[in-house]
């Protein structure tokens, strides 16, 4: 995804979709399937293959990034339900992550729509090739 993104410059940018035809309803369709599977069974990085997804349906990074975080926050409240109805939650963890990572949605929220894609975009490579990093340094160097 990173390699990908880097490769095309001006990826992003602007979105070019302007009406969902069946081919992209249907890639929509085995996207969500796929992503639904990966994030139930694994979860880390699910967000950034939503983006790429919805970059590569056509939509700009802002939009994007906003369709992918409502995506995870959907994802996040089914688990949420899960693990309640199973009594797994273990309360005090989950709401200081909950105020967390709300806090930074607002921030990033208002960065995102304020700075537009110029500023998401860089700032999505740069968290992608970070988190790359620290998978090849965890693989080969420990």
């Amino acid at each position: 995804v990173a390699v990908y993104t880097y490769r095309r410059k001006d990826w992003g940018d602007a979105g070019t979709i302007e009406k969902l035809g069946m081919q992209a309803l249907i890639g929509a369709i085995v996207m969500a399937f796929a992503m639904g599977f990966y994030d139930g069974f694994f979860g880390p990085g699910t967000g950034s293959f939503l983006i790429f997804g919805f970059l590569y349906l056509g939509y700009d990074f802002v939009t994007a990034a906003g369709n992918a975080k409502a995506l995870n926050f959907a994802s996040g409240v089914g688990a949420l339900v899960s693990f309640a109805v199973s009594g797994t939650i273990v309360w005090s963890y989950g709401l200081i992550m909950a105020a967390a990572m709300i806090a930074g949605a607002v921030v990033g929220t208002r960065l995102a729509i304020k700075k537009g894609a110029s500023y998401v975009r860089p700032l999505y490579l740069l968290v992608t090739t970070l988190l790359i990093g620290k998978q090849v340094y965890e693989i080969l160097l420990k």
